[in-house]
Protein backbone atom coordinates (compact mmCIF):
# COMPACT_ATOMS: atom_id res chain seq x y z
CA UNK A 1 0.00 0.00 0.00
CA UNK A 2 1.13 3.21 -0.59
CA UNK A 3 -0.04 4.43 2.84
CA UNK A 4 0.40 1.74 5.75
CA UNK A 5 -2.47 0.88 7.83
CA UNK A 6 -0.24 0.81 10.95
CA UNK A 7 0.45 5.05 10.47
CA UNK A 8 -3.06 5.80 9.87
CA UNK A 9 -6.10 5.19 12.22
CA UNK A 10 -8.08 6.60 9.72
CA UNK A 11 -7.73 3.26 7.42
CA UNK A 12 -7.52 0.80 10.11
CA UNK A 13 -11.19 0.19 9.94
CA UNK A 14 -11.95 0.22 6.49
CA UNK A 15 -9.04 -2.33 6.00
CA UNK A 16 -10.51 -4.41 8.44
CA UNK A 17 -14.45 -4.81 6.87
CA UNK A 18 -12.52 -5.01 3.90
CA UNK A 19 -10.31 -8.12 4.89
CA UNK A 20 -14.29 -9.20 6.42
CA UNK A 21 -15.87 -8.94 3.13
CA UNK A 22 -12.77 -10.33 0.69
CA UNK A 23 -12.40 -13.75 3.42
CA UNK A 24 -15.96 -14.43 3.70
CA UNK A 25 -16.85 -14.14 -0.17
CA UNK A 26 -13.26 -16.35 -0.97
CA UNK A 27 -14.18 -19.54 -1.32
CA UNK A 28 -13.10 -22.21 1.18
CA UNK A 29 -11.97 -24.21 -1.45
CA UNK A 30 -9.16 -22.44 -2.31
CA UNK A 31 -7.29 -23.22 1.10
CA UNK A 32 -7.42 -21.45 4.59
CA UNK A 33 -4.20 -19.99 4.00
CA UNK A 34 -4.45 -18.81 0.53
CA UNK A 35 -7.65 -17.29 1.69
CA UNK A 36 -6.48 -15.31 4.34
CA UNK A 37 -3.74 -13.63 2.59
CA UNK A 38 -5.39 -12.76 -0.11
CA UNK A 39 -8.59 -11.21 1.66
CA UNK A 40 -5.35 -8.79 3.13
CA UNK A 41 -3.62 -8.54 -0.21
CA UNK A 42 -7.26 -7.57 -2.34
CA UNK A 43 -8.32 -5.36 0.71
CA UNK A 44 -4.76 -3.53 0.90
CA UNK A 45 -4.88 -2.96 -3.00
CA UNK A 46 -8.24 -1.75 -3.06
CA UNK A 47 -7.54 0.61 -0.68
CA UNK A 48 -4.26 1.74 -2.79
CA UNK A 49 -5.69 1.89 -5.48
CA UNK A 50 -8.59 4.03 -4.36
CA UNK A 51 -7.46 5.94 -1.64
CA UNK A 52 -10.29 8.64 -1.97
CA UNK A 53 -12.84 6.24 -3.17
CA UNK A 54 -16.46 5.96 -1.64
CA UNK A 55 -17.09 3.33 0.88
CA UNK A 56 -19.91 1.65 -1.01
CA UNK A 57 -17.65 1.62 -4.61
CA UNK A 58 -14.51 0.37 -2.50
CA UNK A 59 -17.01 -2.94 -2.13
CA UNK A 60 -18.09 -2.84 -5.22
CA UNK A 61 -14.59 -2.93 -6.50
CA UNK A 62 -13.47 -5.74 -4.21
CA UNK A 63 -16.56 -8.05 -5.24
CA UNK A 64 -15.70 -7.84 -8.50
CA UNK A 65 -12.27 -9.13 -7.88
CA UNK A 66 -13.57 -11.71 -5.29
CA UNK A 67 -17.14 -12.85 -7.01
CA UNK A 68 -16.02 -12.98 -10.62
CA UNK A 69 -11.95 -13.63 -10.72
CA UNK A 70 -10.88 -17.45 -11.09
CA UNK A 71 -8.78 -17.95 -8.06
CA UNK A 72 -6.19 -21.03 -7.57
CA UNK A 73 -5.44 -23.35 -4.85
CA UNK A 74 -2.56 -22.66 -3.16
CA UNK A 75 -1.01 -25.71 -1.19
CA UNK A 76 1.61 -23.03 0.37
CA UNK A 77 4.20 -25.56 0.18
CA UNK A 78 6.44 -22.97 -1.06
CA UNK A 79 5.69 -20.76 1.74
CA UNK A 80 8.39 -20.17 4.67
CA UNK A 81 5.45 -19.23 6.96
CA UNK A 82 2.08 -20.16 7.56
CA UNK A 83 -0.88 -18.55 8.28
CA UNK A 84 -4.12 -18.93 9.63
CA UNK A 85 -7.27 -16.99 11.24
CA UNK A 86 -7.43 -16.93 15.23
CA UNK A 87 -10.38 -19.02 16.37
CA UNK A 88 -12.32 -16.38 18.37
CA UNK A 89 -15.81 -17.92 19.86
CA UNK A 90 -15.35 -21.76 18.97
CA UNK A 91 -19.07 -22.17 19.73
CA UNK A 92 -19.59 -20.71 16.41
CA UNK A 93 -18.02 -23.22 14.26
CA UNK A 94 -21.40 -25.14 13.27
CA UNK A 95 -22.38 -21.23 12.39
CA UNK A 96 -19.02 -20.88 10.51
CA UNK A 97 -19.34 -24.30 8.58
CA UNK A 98 -23.06 -23.57 7.14
CA UNK A 99 -22.05 -19.91 6.14
CA UNK A 100 -18.83 -21.16 3.91
CA UNK A 101 -21.52 -23.62 2.41
CA UNK A 102 -23.69 -20.67 0.98
CA UNK A 103 -22.80 -19.65 -2.32
CA UNK A 104 -20.44 -16.14 -2.14
CA UNK A 105 -22.53 -13.45 -3.04
CA UNK A 106 -24.92 -14.81 0.25
CA UNK A 107 -21.62 -14.74 2.28
CA UNK A 108 -21.10 -11.48 0.66
CA UNK A 109 -24.48 -10.32 1.87
CA UNK A 110 -24.17 -11.38 5.60
CA UNK A 111 -20.32 -9.65 5.79
CA UNK A 112 -22.04 -5.95 4.72
CA UNK A 113 -25.66 -6.81 6.74
CA UNK A 114 -24.17 -8.49 9.72
CA UNK A 115 -20.62 -7.38 10.17
CA UNK A 116 -20.43 -3.68 8.79
CA UNK A 117 -24.22 -3.40 9.47
CA UNK A 118 -25.57 -1.66 6.43
CA UNK A 119 -29.39 -1.83 5.66
CA UNK A 120 -30.59 -3.35 3.06
CA UNK A 121 -30.93 -1.52 0.37
CA UNK A 122 -27.54 -0.74 0.71
CA UNK A 123 -26.34 -4.20 0.32
CA UNK A 124 -28.43 -4.56 -2.56
CA UNK A 125 -27.00 -1.78 -4.32
CA UNK A 126 -23.46 -2.79 -3.39
CA UNK A 127 -24.37 -6.45 -5.00
CA UNK A 128 -25.84 -5.26 -7.90
CA UNK A 129 -22.56 -2.88 -8.50
CA UNK A 130 -20.51 -6.06 -7.96
CA UNK A 131 -22.44 -7.96 -11.06
CA UNK A 132 -24.26 -10.14 -8.44
CA UNK A 133 -27.31 -11.53 -10.66
CA UNK A 134 -29.41 -11.75 -8.09
CA UNK A 135 -29.18 -9.61 -4.88
CA UNK A 136 -32.62 -10.38 -3.35
CA UNK A 137 -31.57 -14.76 -3.33
CA UNK A 138 -28.39 -13.42 -1.71
CA UNK A 139 -30.47 -12.06 1.42
CA UNK A 140 -32.67 -14.36 1.46
CA UNK A 141 -30.42 -16.74 2.01
CA UNK A 142 -28.88 -14.59 4.85
CA UNK A 143 -32.39 -14.79 5.97
CA UNK A 144 -32.98 -18.63 6.07
CA UNK A 145 -29.56 -19.30 7.49
CA UNK A 146 -29.84 -17.39 10.66
CA UNK A 147 -33.52 -18.86 11.12
CA UNK A 148 -31.96 -22.07 10.56
CA UNK A 149 -29.89 -21.10 14.17
CA UNK A 150 -32.71 -19.43 15.97
CA UNK A 151 -34.08 -16.22 16.24
CA UNK A 152 -31.34 -13.23 17.23
CA UNK A 153 -28.95 -14.83 15.23
CA UNK A 154 -28.17 -11.96 13.58
CA UNK A 155 -26.87 -10.43 17.23
CA UNK A 156 -25.86 -14.07 18.89
CA UNK A 157 -23.46 -15.54 15.63
CA UNK A 158 -20.66 -15.13 13.35
CA UNK A 159 -17.95 -16.62 11.75
CA UNK A 160 -15.85 -18.45 14.41
CA UNK A 161 -12.55 -17.62 12.21
CA UNK A 162 -11.37 -14.24 12.54
CA UNK A 163 -9.47 -13.27 8.99
CA UNK A 164 -8.22 -9.81 10.70
CA UNK A 165 -6.49 -11.57 13.67
CA UNK A 166 -3.67 -14.44 12.82
CA UNK A 167 -1.69 -16.91 14.28
CA UNK A 168 1.89 -17.42 12.21
CA UNK A 169 3.78 -20.70 12.05
CA UNK A 170 7.04 -20.82 10.70
CA UNK A 171 7.79 -23.83 8.15
CA UNK A 172 11.12 -25.14 7.82
CA UNK A 173 12.13 -25.73 4.05
CA UNK A 174 15.61 -28.08 3.94
CA UNK A 175 18.18 -27.37 0.91
CA UNK A 176 16.66 -29.69 -1.69
CA UNK A 177 13.71 -27.37 -0.98
CA UNK A 178 15.56 -24.23 -1.16
CA UNK A 179 17.24 -25.14 -4.26
CA UNK A 180 14.04 -26.36 -6.27
CA UNK A 181 11.98 -23.03 -5.47
CA UNK A 182 12.72 -21.42 -9.17
CA UNK A 183 11.55 -24.71 -11.00
CA UNK A 184 8.69 -25.38 -9.12
CA UNK A 185 7.10 -22.81 -8.93
CA UNK A 186 7.69 -22.93 -12.83
CA UNK A 187 6.21 -26.59 -12.48
CA UNK A 188 3.07 -24.77 -10.49
CA UNK A 189 3.07 -26.67 -7.23
CA UNK A 190 -0.12 -26.13 -6.80
CA UNK A 191 -2.41 -28.38 -4.51
CA UNK A 192 -5.27 -28.96 -6.87
CA UNK A 193 -5.71 -27.15 -10.28
CA UNK A 194 -2.89 -27.09 -12.97
CA UNK A 195 -2.57 -24.03 -15.22
CA UNK A 196 -2.33 -24.70 -18.76
CA UNK A 197 -1.34 -21.27 -21.46
CA UNK A 198 -3.19 -21.48 -24.41
CA UNK A 199 -1.43 -21.01 -27.37
CA UNK A 200 -2.46 -20.87 -30.81
CA UNK A 201 1.26 -21.57 -31.81
CA UNK A 202 3.15 -23.59 -30.51
CA UNK A 203 6.59 -21.56 -31.81
CA UNK A 204 5.95 -18.80 -29.39
CA UNK A 205 5.74 -20.98 -26.17
CA UNK A 206 8.85 -19.82 -24.84
CA UNK A 207 7.63 -15.50 -24.79
CA UNK A 208 6.43 -14.15 -21.95
CA UNK A 209 2.87 -14.26 -20.96
CA UNK A 210 0.72 -12.00 -21.84
CA UNK A 211 -2.39 -11.23 -19.55
CA UNK A 212 -4.52 -11.81 -23.00
CA UNK A 213 -3.35 -15.09 -23.22
CA UNK A 214 -6.36 -17.40 -22.58
CA UNK A 215 -5.54 -19.75 -20.28
CA UNK A 216 -6.71 -23.03 -18.78
CA UNK A 217 -7.80 -24.75 -15.92
CA UNK A 218 -7.75 -28.38 -14.62
CA UNK A 219 -8.86 -30.11 -11.97
CA UNK A 220 -6.46 -33.81 -11.48
CA UNK A 221 -8.17 -37.24 -11.72
CA UNK A 222 -9.46 -37.74 -8.34
CA UNK A 223 -9.39 -34.34 -6.83
CA UNK A 224 -13.02 -34.58 -5.70
CA UNK A 225 -11.38 -37.27 -3.39
CA UNK A 226 -9.40 -34.32 -1.50
CA UNK A 227 -11.69 -32.34 0.19
CA UNK A 228 -15.53 -32.11 1.28
CA UNK A 229 -16.54 -29.39 -0.91
CA UNK A 230 -17.75 -31.41 -3.57
CA UNK A 231 -18.21 -28.69 -5.82
CA UNK A 232 -17.15 -28.15 -10.00
CA UNK A 233 -14.08 -26.81 -8.96
CA UNK A 234 -13.01 -30.42 -8.34
CA UNK A 235 -14.46 -31.79 -11.61
CA UNK A 236 -11.36 -33.31 -13.55
CA UNK A 237 -11.56 -32.55 -17.06
CA UNK A 238 -13.24 -34.91 -19.31
CA UNK A 239 -13.60 -35.59 -23.30
CA UNK A 240 -10.82 -36.48 -26.03
CA UNK A 241 -10.64 -32.42 -26.84
CA UNK A 242 -9.64 -31.40 -23.19
CA UNK A 243 -6.27 -31.01 -24.10
CA UNK A 244 -6.54 -29.45 -27.21
CA UNK A 245 -5.52 -25.41 -26.40
CA UNK A 246 -6.57 -23.95 -29.92
CA UNK A 247 -10.10 -24.90 -29.20
CA UNK A 248 -10.21 -24.09 -25.44
CA UNK A 249 -9.02 -20.89 -26.14
CA UNK A 250 -11.47 -20.08 -28.91
CA UNK A 251 -14.35 -21.11 -26.44
CA UNK A 252 -12.70 -18.36 -23.76
CA UNK A 253 -12.30 -15.88 -26.36
CA UNK A 254 -15.73 -16.12 -27.27
CA UNK A 255 -17.17 -16.02 -23.62
CA UNK A 256 -14.60 -12.78 -23.49
CA UNK A 257 -12.81 -14.53 -20.53
CA UNK A 258 -8.63 -14.99 -20.17
CA UNK A 259 -8.91 -18.37 -17.87
CA UNK A 260 -11.66 -21.04 -16.88
CA UNK A 261 -11.67 -24.35 -15.81
CA UNK A 262 -12.30 -26.80 -18.26
CA UNK A 263 -15.14 -29.79 -17.45
CA UNK A 264 -15.77 -31.05 -20.86
CA UNK A 265 -14.03 -31.07 -24.28
CA UNK A 266 -15.06 -33.25 -27.00
CA UNK A 267 -16.79 -34.38 -29.87
CA UNK A 268 -20.56 -35.66 -29.63
CA UNK A 269 -23.38 -36.92 -32.43
CA UNK A 270 -20.72 -34.08 -34.50
CA UNK A 271 -20.77 -31.57 -32.13
CA UNK A 272 -17.63 -30.46 -30.59
CA UNK A 273 -18.49 -28.95 -27.11
CA UNK A 274 -16.78 -27.64 -24.53
CA UNK A 275 -17.76 -26.61 -20.91
CA UNK A 276 -15.62 -24.27 -19.27
CA UNK A 277 -16.52 -22.87 -15.62
CA UNK A 278 -15.42 -19.49 -14.01
CA UNK A 279 -16.74 -18.32 -10.57
CA UNK A 280 -20.17 -18.87 -10.14
CA UNK A 281 -21.24 -19.21 -14.44
CA UNK A 282 -20.23 -22.03 -16.43
CA UNK A 283 -20.14 -21.58 -20.50
CA UNK A 284 -21.85 -24.13 -22.72
CA UNK A 285 -19.32 -23.54 -26.20
CA UNK A 286 -20.48 -25.83 -29.85
CA UNK A 287 -19.30 -25.69 -32.88
CA UNK A 288 -21.01 -27.47 -35.92
CA UNK A 289 -19.73 -26.55 -39.21
CA UNK A 290 -19.75 -22.93 -38.54
CA UNK A 291 -18.94 -20.34 -36.28
CA UNK A 292 -18.89 -21.06 -32.29
CA UNK A 293 -21.84 -20.43 -30.17
CA UNK A 294 -21.88 -19.70 -26.55
CA UNK A 295 -24.58 -19.73 -24.07
CA UNK A 296 -23.79 -19.03 -19.90
CA UNK A 297 -25.39 -20.58 -17.11
CA UNK A 298 -24.95 -20.15 -13.10
CA UNK A 299 -23.12 -22.88 -11.83
CA UNK A 300 -25.13 -25.71 -9.92
CA UNK A 301 -24.88 -24.62 -5.98
CA UNK A 302 -23.01 -26.86 -4.08
CA UNK A 303 -24.62 -29.88 -2.58
CA UNK A 304 -22.68 -32.74 -0.28
CA UNK A 305 -24.12 -35.78 -2.53
CA UNK A 306 -27.09 -34.77 -5.09
CA UNK A 307 -24.94 -32.93 -7.55
CA UNK A 308 -26.52 -32.17 -11.22
CA UNK A 309 -25.45 -33.57 -13.91
CA UNK A 310 -24.80 -30.72 -17.26
CA UNK A 311 -26.04 -31.37 -20.23
CA UNK A 312 -23.95 -31.37 -23.04
CA UNK A 313 -26.41 -32.02 -26.24
CA UNK A 314 -29.48 -33.08 -27.46
CA UNK A 315 -30.49 -34.40 -30.19
CA UNK A 316 -33.70 -36.36 -31.88
CA UNK A 317 -31.92 -39.10 -29.91
CA UNK A 318 -32.39 -37.32 -26.83
CA UNK A 319 -29.60 -35.95 -23.84
CA UNK A 320 -26.13 -36.48 -23.29
CA UNK A 321 -24.96 -35.67 -19.59
CA UNK A 322 -21.43 -35.15 -18.25
CA UNK A 323 -21.65 -36.74 -14.99
CA UNK A 324 -20.38 -35.56 -11.23
CA UNK A 325 -16.83 -37.86 -11.67
CA UNK A 326 -18.15 -39.72 -7.93
CA UNK A 327 -21.24 -40.80 -10.01
CA UNK A 328 -21.03 -44.65 -10.57
CA UNK A 329 -24.90 -45.28 -12.05
CA UNK A 330 -27.23 -44.05 -13.70
CA UNK A 331 -30.93 -44.99 -14.82
CA UNK A 332 -33.88 -42.72 -16.67
CA UNK A 333 -37.78 -43.10 -16.61
CA UNK A 334 -40.38 -40.81 -18.82
CA UNK A 335 -43.19 -38.98 -16.47
CA UNK A 336 -45.65 -41.28 -17.49
CA UNK A 337 -47.70 -44.45 -16.37
CA UNK A 338 -48.74 -44.75 -12.92
CA UNK A 339 -44.65 -45.12 -11.88
CA UNK A 340 -41.19 -45.15 -13.24
CA UNK A 341 -40.09 -47.46 -15.34
CA UNK A 342 -36.23 -47.35 -14.95
CA UNK A 343 -33.64 -48.59 -17.60
CA UNK A 344 -30.09 -48.11 -16.83
CA UNK A 345 -28.25 -45.74 -18.85
CA UNK A 346 -24.65 -46.43 -20.48
CA UNK A 347 -21.49 -44.21 -19.70
CA UNK A 348 -18.44 -43.23 -21.50
CA UNK A 349 -15.77 -41.41 -20.19
CA UNK A 350 -18.75 -40.07 -17.51
CA UNK A 351 -20.71 -38.72 -20.54
CA UNK A 352 -24.23 -40.98 -20.46
CA UNK A 353 -25.74 -42.87 -23.94
CA UNK A 354 -28.39 -40.35 -25.03
CA UNK A 355 -31.62 -40.26 -22.77
CA UNK A 356 -34.94 -39.64 -24.53
CA UNK A 357 -37.08 -36.73 -23.54
CA UNK A 358 -41.09 -37.18 -23.91
CA UNK A 359 -43.09 -33.63 -24.82
CA UNK A 360 -46.90 -34.20 -26.17
CA UNK A 361 -48.79 -31.27 -27.36
CA UNK A 362 -49.87 -30.43 -23.16
CA UNK A 363 -47.11 -31.52 -21.22
CA UNK A 364 -43.10 -31.99 -20.55
CA UNK A 365 -42.61 -35.69 -19.30
CA UNK A 366 -39.23 -35.48 -18.26
CA UNK A 367 -36.75 -37.31 -18.44
CA UNK A 368 -36.29 -38.36 -14.71
CA UNK A 369 -32.43 -39.99 -14.65
CA UNK A 370 -31.88 -41.63 -10.64
CA UNK A 371 -28.39 -41.51 -9.69
CA UNK A 372 -25.95 -43.53 -7.40
CA UNK A 373 -23.13 -42.38 -6.20
CA UNK A 374 -22.01 -45.31 -3.44
CA UNK A 375 -18.57 -43.08 -2.34
CA UNK A 376 -20.54 -40.50 -1.56
CA UNK A 377 -23.11 -39.60 1.85
CA UNK A 378 -25.28 -42.48 2.56
CA UNK A 379 -24.74 -44.01 -0.87
CA UNK A 380 -28.51 -43.92 -2.01
CA UNK A 381 -30.02 -43.26 -5.45
CA UNK A 382 -31.40 -39.74 -5.88
CA UNK A 383 -33.75 -38.04 -8.85
CA UNK A 384 -33.42 -35.09 -10.86
CA UNK A 385 -35.50 -34.13 -13.01
CA UNK A 386 -34.70 -32.33 -16.80
CA UNK A 387 -36.43 -29.13 -16.83
CA UNK A 388 -34.63 -28.40 -20.35
CA UNK A 389 -31.75 -26.17 -19.28
CA UNK A 390 -27.71 -27.35 -18.44
CA UNK A 391 -28.19 -28.40 -14.97
CA UNK A 392 -31.16 -30.57 -13.64
CA UNK A 393 -32.98 -30.53 -10.52
CA UNK A 394 -33.03 -32.69 -7.42
CA UNK A 395 -36.92 -33.65 -7.03
CA UNK A 396 -38.68 -34.72 -4.13
CA UNK A 397 -42.31 -35.56 -2.81
CA UNK A 398 -43.95 -35.16 0.69
CA UNK A 399 -47.12 -37.25 0.63
CA UNK A 400 -50.20 -35.60 2.81
CA UNK A 401 -51.17 -36.50 6.12
CA UNK A 402 -51.42 -39.25 7.56
CA UNK A 403 -47.91 -39.29 6.07
CA UNK A 404 -45.09 -38.49 8.67
CA UNK A 405 -42.64 -35.35 7.90
CA UNK A 406 -39.17 -37.02 7.20
CA UNK A 407 -36.98 -34.32 9.39
CA UNK A 408 -34.53 -35.28 6.84
CA UNK A 409 -36.67 -33.18 4.31
CA UNK A 410 -38.80 -34.54 1.38
CA UNK A 411 -38.18 -38.29 -0.34
CA UNK A 412 -36.88 -38.55 -3.35
CA UNK A 413 -40.03 -38.60 -5.96
CA UNK A 414 -39.45 -42.53 -6.30
CA UNK A 415 -39.24 -44.02 -2.64
CA UNK A 416 -43.46 -43.31 -1.80
CA UNK A 417 -46.13 -43.72 -2.82
CA UNK A 418 -47.85 -41.43 -4.90
CA UNK A 419 -44.48 -39.30 -5.54
CA UNK A 420 -44.17 -40.12 -9.53
CA UNK A 421 -48.05 -39.40 -10.00
CA UNK A 422 -48.16 -35.99 -8.86
CA UNK A 423 -44.93 -35.14 -10.83
CA UNK A 424 -46.66 -36.82 -14.05
CA UNK A 425 -49.69 -34.60 -13.17
CA UNK A 426 -47.17 -31.74 -12.74
CA UNK A 427 -45.61 -31.88 -15.72
CA UNK A 428 -49.14 -31.29 -17.50
CA UNK A 429 -50.17 -28.59 -14.87
CA UNK A 430 -47.57 -26.31 -15.20
CA UNK A 431 -45.25 -25.25 -18.20
CA UNK A 432 -41.97 -26.23 -17.95
CA UNK A 433 -39.97 -23.22 -15.70
CA UNK A 434 -37.42 -20.64 -16.99
CA UNK A 435 -33.77 -20.25 -15.26
CA UNK A 436 -31.12 -23.43 -13.94
CA UNK A 437 -33.62 -24.77 -11.21
CA UNK A 438 -31.79 -26.35 -8.38
CA UNK A 439 -34.46 -28.35 -6.48
CA UNK A 440 -38.12 -29.10 -7.36
CA UNK A 441 -40.10 -30.72 -4.39
CA UNK A 442 -44.04 -31.17 -5.03
CA UNK A 443 -45.34 -31.08 -1.09
CA UNK A 444 -49.30 -32.51 -0.91
CA UNK A 445 -50.35 -30.69 1.84
CA UNK A 446 -53.65 -31.86 1.79
CA UNK A 447 -55.75 -35.14 0.47
CA UNK A 448 -59.33 -35.98 0.39
CA UNK A 449 -62.79 -35.68 -0.47
CA UNK A 450 -64.46 -32.89 -2.91
CA UNK A 451 -68.09 -32.01 -3.52
CA UNK A 452 -69.91 -34.16 -6.50
CA UNK A 453 -68.10 -37.27 -5.32
CA UNK A 454 -64.45 -35.81 -6.83
CA UNK A 455 -61.57 -36.42 -5.09
CA UNK A 456 -58.68 -33.97 -4.71
CA UNK A 457 -54.86 -33.99 -3.85
CA UNK A 458 -53.50 -30.01 -3.57
CA UNK A 459 -49.55 -29.70 -4.18
CA UNK A 460 -47.36 -26.72 -3.14
CA UNK A 461 -44.72 -26.92 -5.75
CA UNK A 462 -41.62 -25.10 -4.68
CA UNK A 463 -38.65 -24.16 -7.18
CA UNK A 464 -35.43 -23.23 -5.88
CA UNK A 465 -33.15 -21.82 -8.62
CA UNK A 466 -29.21 -21.60 -9.37
CA UNK A 467 -29.17 -17.92 -7.66
CA UNK A 468 -31.34 -19.20 -4.64
CA UNK A 469 -34.33 -17.22 -5.52
CA UNK A 470 -37.15 -19.45 -4.90
CA UNK A 471 -41.01 -19.81 -6.03
CA UNK A 472 -44.46 -21.76 -5.20
CA UNK A 473 -46.91 -22.70 -7.22
CA UNK A 474 -49.81 -24.27 -6.05
CA UNK A 475 -52.25 -27.04 -8.18
CA UNK A 476 -55.09 -28.30 -7.17
CA UNK A 477 -55.53 -31.86 -9.24
CA UNK A 478 -59.51 -33.62 -9.01
CA UNK A 479 -60.39 -36.84 -9.92
CA UNK A 480 -64.03 -38.56 -11.19
CA UNK A 481 -64.49 -41.11 -12.80
CA UNK A 482 -61.04 -41.62 -14.36
CA UNK A 483 -60.51 -37.94 -15.40
CA UNK A 484 -58.22 -35.80 -13.85
CA UNK A 485 -58.43 -32.24 -14.19
CA UNK A 486 -55.90 -29.46 -12.74
CA UNK A 487 -56.66 -25.97 -11.33
CA UNK A 488 -53.92 -23.47 -10.48
CA UNK A 489 -54.41 -21.87 -7.01
CA UNK A 490 -51.72 -19.01 -6.21
CA UNK A 491 -47.94 -18.69 -6.52
CA UNK A 492 -45.49 -16.06 -4.57
CA UNK A 493 -41.66 -15.96 -5.06
CA UNK A 494 -38.87 -15.70 -2.49
CA UNK A 495 -40.27 -16.85 0.52
CA UNK A 496 -39.93 -20.24 2.80
CA UNK A 497 -43.28 -21.42 1.78
CA UNK A 498 -43.51 -24.93 1.66
CA UNK A 499 -40.43 -25.66 2.87
CA UNK A 500 -38.78 -27.06 6.56
CA UNK A 501 -38.53 -23.47 7.88
CA UNK A 502 -42.49 -23.10 6.63
CA UNK A 503 -44.95 -26.20 7.27
CA UNK A 504 -47.98 -24.49 7.36
CA UNK A 505 -49.70 -23.39 4.46
CA UNK A 506 -53.52 -22.98 3.60
CA UNK A 507 -55.41 -22.24 -0.41
CA UNK A 508 -58.54 -21.93 -1.77
CA UNK A 509 -60.13 -21.29 -4.84
CA UNK A 510 -62.70 -21.58 -7.07
CA UNK A 511 -63.60 -24.74 -8.44
CA UNK A 512 -65.63 -26.27 -11.14
CA UNK A 513 -67.19 -29.42 -10.70
CA UNK A 514 -67.74 -32.08 -13.40
CA UNK A 515 -71.26 -31.12 -13.82
CA UNK A 516 -70.83 -27.77 -14.33
CA UNK A 517 -71.54 -26.41 -11.02
CA UNK A 518 -68.45 -23.82 -9.18
CA UNK A 519 -67.49 -24.18 -5.79
CA UNK A 520 -65.14 -22.09 -3.53
CA UNK A 521 -62.58 -24.90 -1.73
CA UNK A 522 -60.03 -23.84 0.82
CA UNK A 523 -57.82 -26.22 2.44
CA UNK A 524 -54.80 -26.14 4.86
CA UNK A 525 -52.00 -28.59 5.80
CA UNK A 526 -51.63 -31.34 8.62
CA UNK A 527 -51.62 -28.84 11.52
CA UNK A 528 -54.10 -26.20 10.34
CA UNK A 529 -56.78 -26.60 13.08
CA UNK A 530 -59.44 -24.23 11.57
CA UNK A 531 -60.42 -22.43 8.26
CA UNK A 532 -62.76 -19.30 8.35
CA UNK A 533 -64.74 -18.41 5.13
CA UNK A 534 -66.12 -15.00 4.92
CA UNK A 535 -65.84 -15.08 9.09
CA UNK A 536 -67.80 -18.64 9.18
CA UNK A 537 -65.41 -20.87 11.15
CA UNK A 538 -64.93 -24.46 10.47
CA UNK A 539 -63.39 -26.87 12.15
CA UNK A 540 -60.31 -28.86 10.68
CA UNK A 541 -58.42 -28.72 7.20
CA UNK A 542 -61.14 -28.02 4.90
CA UNK A 543 -63.80 -26.15 3.69
CA UNK A 544 -66.31 -25.60 0.84
CA UNK A 545 -68.28 -22.38 -0.12
CA UNK A 546 -70.79 -21.57 -3.08
CA UNK A 547 -69.32 -17.72 -2.60
CA UNK A 548 -66.94 -16.94 -5.61
CA UNK A 549 -64.45 -15.24 -3.73
CA UNK A 550 -64.91 -15.46 0.37
CA UNK A 551 -62.07 -13.94 2.41
CA UNK A 552 -60.03 -17.42 3.87
CA UNK A 553 -58.06 -17.01 7.16
CA UNK A 554 -56.55 -20.46 8.51
CA UNK A 555 -55.34 -20.75 11.71
CA UNK A 556 -52.73 -23.64 12.89
CA UNK A 557 -52.89 -26.13 16.42
CA UNK A 558 -50.33 -23.53 18.04
CA UNK A 559 -53.24 -20.78 17.80
CA UNK A 560 -51.14 -19.23 14.57
CA UNK A 561 -52.12 -17.40 11.90
CA UNK A 562 -51.21 -19.36 8.74
CA UNK A 563 -50.22 -17.83 5.69
CA UNK A 564 -52.84 -18.03 2.55
CA UNK A 565 -51.29 -18.92 -0.48
CA UNK A 566 -53.15 -16.86 -3.23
Amino acid sequence: MRRSIKDSRSLARPYRDLVWLAYLTLSPAIGEERRLVLAHRLAAAELARRPGRDQIGLRKALLRVTLHKMIMPWSGRLARMEAVPALTRGSDVAFTERLNALRPAARAAYALLRLEGRPEEEVRKILAGARVANPAAALAAVTALEAEFGDGASAMFRPAADPTLARCYARPLNRRVRLGLPAAALVCLLAGLAVVPLLDDPGVAKAPRSPAVPRAVTAPPGAWRAGTDLDLATWEARGALAADRALIARALRAWGRTDGQVLYAGQIDGTTVVLIRQGEQVAHYTEAGGPGRLTTFPAPRTKPDGASPLKLTTTDKGSRYLLPPWVREVSAAPLTGQGPSWRKVAVDDGVTAPVKALAGRRCWQGPVLRLRAPEIAHGMPYTMLDFGRLSLANAYYQPPPPAEINRYGPSELDTVPGGFTAWKGLGCAIERPDGEIQSATAWEFWSGALPEGAHGRWICLRLTDATGGSSVRGVLFSTRAGRTTSTPTGTRANTWDCSRLRRDVAMGVWWRAPSGQGYYVAAGSRRVVQLTLDGRAVAGAYAVSRRRSPTLSAVNELGEQVEVLR
